[in-house]
């Protein structure tokens, strides 16, 4: 069996619909499938809400003492969590939609774009402008002003560090002896995004929040994912580095940032293919890394950034990272 084929935790039950994301051509889209009722998208909605509930589609992602009765439109525990997700795709319906990208993710080798689809839409409550990105049945609402740039394709992290004077990130990797690990990496990321649910469940593994207690949030299985593919995540050398910093979370609001982690914080940007979304009843606009390689800094605010990177500094020691960084 290879690690393609080999299941991680298998769960309780099993959805009734496929959930692979591949296309025959090998590009990883950012709907719940490829093919099948779950393939749906804004520009070609369901007709129904049947398929925004996800205990009766995506059963594999809840946790075993979830009660699969109830109902959990998008994986949300209330239908009111859900109130800015809803009118959305109620306007799609009526053809009313707004799409900024919809990027297709790739397993390149040397490097894994993920996949993105974002849509502008206004809030509920208010009605203020927001978009709306999509990842394998995650969301994410999030305000203009905090994303500037992206309908260029770029996406701003903020990183709180509370009264820290560093923020310590693997930011010099990549060459030489890495390499390799670097594609094993890659492998077990592409492996992670070429299912839905295999997508959802993987990162959410850790999120351990009340807010995500109903679904598989805490059980570490992109640990298997990684151990399945051969990469050293137990050791003291780099495979182990890039795993931790590929499961450090950044928000894409600033005043998550600044208020909640602050009161230092760091501003980051990244292509918008080089993301993976935690859902929103997630809380904190949450995100994570796919290669910590693609990301710039923006601004340091009361901290530094240091490169704990194998090169950082052309040796072995970290070292601040040279960047045209503001200083707040």
């Amino acid at each position: 069996m290879t690690p393609s084929d080999a299941p991680a935790a298998a769960p309780r039950s099993r959805t009734r619909f496929p959930t692979s994301t591949l296309t025959d051509d090998g590009h990883i889209i950012p709907w719940l499938a490829a093919r099948g009722p779950l393939s749906y998208r804004p520009e070609e909605p369901p007709d129904r809400d049947y398929f925004f509930q996800y205990t009766w589609v995506l059963p594999e992602i809840f946790a075993e003492d979830t009660n699969r009765r109830r109902h959990y439109f998008f994986g949300a525990y209330r239908k009111d969590d859900a109130r800015d997700v809803f009118p959305f795709w109620n306007a799609a319906r009526k053809g009313v939609v707004h799409r900024v990208a919809c990027l297709y993710g790739k397993d390149q080798d040397e490097r894994v774009a993920s996949p993105m689809a974002v849509y502008r839409t206004k809030l509920a409550w208010g009605g203020d402008p927001a978009y709306l990105l999509m990842q394998h049945g995650s969301y994410q609402l999030v305000s203009p002003g905090d994303q500037p740039s992206l309908e260029s394709g770029v996406v701003m992290l903020y990183r709180g560090v509370r009264k820290s004077s560093e923020f310590r990130y693997l930011a010099s990797c990549g060459r030489g002896a890495d390499r390799q690990i670097r594609r094993t990496y890659f492998a077990v990321q592409a492996h992670a995004l070429s299912d839905a649910v295999r997508s959802f469940t993987s990162i959410h593994d850790r999120a351990v929040r009340c807010e995500t207690d109903h679904i598989r949030d805490r059980s570490w299985m992109s640990d298997d994912l990684t151990r399945m593919h051969g990469l050293d995540i137990d050791g003291e050398g780099f495979a182990s580095e890039l795993w931790t910093c590929a499961h450090q979370s950044f928000t894409l609001a600033r005043d998550v940032a600044k208020w909640k982690f602050g009161p230092h914080y760091v501003v980051l940007k990244t292509p918008l293919d080089n993301i993976r979304l935690t859902t929103f009843f997630a809380g904190e606009r949450e995100v994570r890394i796919v290669d910590p390689a693609r990301v710039e800094i923006v601004e340091e605010h009361g901290c530094q950034v240091v490169d704990t990177g194998p090169y950082a500094g052309g040796g072995t020691q970290a070292g601040p990272v040279s960047s045209p960084a503001k200083q707040g």
